[in-house]
């Protein structure tokens, strides 16, 4: 009897064991796990720049980007920190860094701008301003620029930077990277890139109450601020923050690494841009009444890291015509308060008008223009300007500016310094 009544209790507590470890494995299964963000990964690293870096050779380093990049910051920091790590190495810089540019406009920009150049390290930096782009396009222009970099030099190193805007901090909060992010770290991936991600460490400061995400004060009450305006750190307080996490990543790095060539395997997107270039506008049929203008004009000069000539104009009806063989057609301009209007044709038929005028030009900047996916055949195109009067006044309104010296908004000017194909020009 006893024997008996032994066997149904262990039998019932085993059932009652498989019952709660079954519950466990539907509560994992209806609780998802938190992902854990990573600051750093390494990847294949970069073995190149570590090599030439204890050897003492001579280093070029490129710096490949938007306005944080631009500012004297990370960038600035992390050179002078090499320089010191790194004693008995030389370093040179390519500061290729442009306010408002995305990672689309960074593969035309690419050969003319860090590849003549002869980098050994290139740093990538555009998950912020490619915030609003779509993942796949993120994917093919990171890809495209990778891809560009090894086709001329498979020994470059490549590292991508991740840095912080205000829009990222909802999306971190859910942990989870932004999506220019995930695009990014799709092709890192791919190609064993390593990459580091500015915005953990900033997020997580964030989160503590030990930073502030923006003010116009650089400290509130003996607490640090990041920012002014939640996307360009102080040079004394974010970027310091960014350059340290920078600093701690290379030191995890494996620093005893042979050389050797990185492989291009198999692309992700089939029609990354192969053939992206910038050229002249001097070297195209201009029709109608143009001036050229270089470097000695004032206008120009503030630009010449990027372009040397500029061809303007601001009678409606002048044009610019070519024709290529390729998918993708554009320009990279100056915008400001004397921008007008553009008119793009492309294979006889109207493809876009195209406005250089927007709530952003109460001051002068470089901007561009492309359209993409054309039919990789070849293609006759005519930009067209449109100098006709339009309504400026509404459109610095809608960004909460206002014109204050009109003067400079009455003529409505186009201002060409690059035109963009991916592809090759046909005589």
């Amino acid at each position: 009897m006893n024997h008996c009544m032994n066997i149904r209790l262990i039998t019932f507590c085993l059932l009652i064991f498989l019952f709660q470890a079954n519950l466990l494995k539907a509560n994992e299964k209806i609780t998802p796990k938190k992902k854990t963000l990573h600051e750093f990964k390494e990847r294949d690293g970069l073995p190149n720049f570590f090599t030439k870096a204890f050897r003492g050779n001579p280093i070029t380093v490129a710096y490949l980007g938007g306005s944080i990049t631009a500012q004297n910051g990370w960038r600035v920091y992390s050179l002078e920190w090499f320089k010191h790590r790194f004693p008995q190495a030389t370093f040179a810089e390519i500061n290729a860094a442009i306010g408002g540019t995305g990672s689309k406009f960074g593969v035309f920009r690419l050969q003319e701008q860090i590849l003549n150049y002869k980098p050994d390290l290139v740093f990538v930096e555009f998950a912020v301003n490619d915030g609003s782009e779509k993942k796949e396009e993120i994917i093919r222009s990171t890809e495209s620029i990778v891809r560009k970099i090894w086709e001329q030099n498979p020994k470059i190193d490549i590292c991508f930077i991740y840095t912080l805007s205000e829009q990222f901090v909802d999306v971190l909060e859910k942990q989870q990277l932004p999506e220019s992010v995930q695009a990014m770290e799709e092709v890192a991936t791919h190609y064993g890139i390593p990459s580091i991600n500015y915005e953990i460490e900033v997020f997580k400061r964030l989160q503590d109450h030990s930073l502030i995400l923006k003010n116009k004060e650089k400290q509130i009450d003996g607490v640090t601020v990041f920012s002014p305006d939640g996307v360009h750190p102080f040079v004394e307080t974010g970027h310091v923050i960014y350059f340290d996490i920078l600093k701690r990543s290379f030191e995890r790095m494996d620093q005893c690494q042979k050389n050797q060539s990185h492989k291009l395997i198999k692309p992700l997107c089939p029609n990354f841009l192969a053939n992206a270039q910038m050229i002249d506008p001097d070297k195209f049929l201009l029709s109608g009444n143009w001036s050229m203008l270089d470097t000695t004009d004032t206008g120009v000069y503030r630009f010449r890291k990027l372009i040397s000539k500029v061809a303007k104009s601001h009678q409606t009806g002048a044009t610019l015509c070519l024709k290529f063989k390729g998918q993708a057609i554009g320009f990279c301009d100056i915008m400001g308060p004397d921008a007008g209007r553009v008119i793009l044709e492309v294979d006889g038929s109207l493809k876009d008008t195209i406005s250089r005028f927007d709530r952003y030009c109460t001051y002068h900047r470089i901007n561009n223009y492309v359209i993409d996916n054309l039919k990789d055949t070849i293609h006759s195109v005519i930009f067209r300007v449109l100098a006709d009067t339009f309504d400026k006044s509404n459109i610095l309104k809608a960004g909460g500016k206002e014109m204050i010296h009109q003067e400079d908004y009455k003529i409505n000017n186009w201002c060409v310094g690059k035109i963009l194909i991916d592809g090759r020009l046909i005589p």
